[in-house]
């Protein structure tokens, strides 16, 4: 993520992006994609990247919260290459509010709405069938949320 232009003022993953109040941020991903085969012996192949997001509103009154009222996929990106270098580019806009950021990545298996309707998770991990669940068929990757904190 980045507040300006320059190429050495962004911040990684999990990271805390600090900004003045007003200025445009850019997120910028850049995924090198799986060129060997993983733990069951096939090279995964990513299909979709989403960005979700969400204000940071404080502290919630009840600790056992499950969602955050404002996150959700604001956008997706089909890879459409099965090797080499990925790069996507999310303009968040002007940022006036505290907000947070995360990444998500799919193979595209096994998709559908999340808990919280299609409007917030449109292509969301599908529910698992018991019993005939394997996670090798079904994969997801989530990056560390990263912050960014206009003052």
């Amino acid at each position: 993520m980045a507040g300006d232009r320059r190429r050495d003022s962004g911040t990684p993953l999990g990271g805390v992006l600090r900004v003045k109040r007003g200025t445009s941020v850019e997120l910028t991903i850049d995924i090198d994609l799986a060129g060997t085969p993983n733990w069951s012996q096939f090279v995964p192949v990513l299909a979709r990247v989403d960005v979700i997001a969400g204000l940071v509103t404080g502290p919630v009154a009840d600790r056992a919260t499950f969602t955050a009222p404002t996150a959700k996929v604001v956008k997706s990106f089909e890879v459409g290459k099965g090797t080499g270098r990925v790069s996507f580019t999310y303009a968040l806009g002007r940022v006036d509010e505290p907000c947070c950021l995360r990444v998500r990545g799919t193979d595209g298996n096994r998709s559908a709405p999340g808990l919280m309707g299609a409007g917030v998770d449109p292509s969301g991990p599908a529910t698992d069938v018991i019993g005939a669940a394997d996670p090798w068929l079904d994969l997801w990757f989530y990056g560390n949320p990263s912050w960014v904190l206009p003052s």
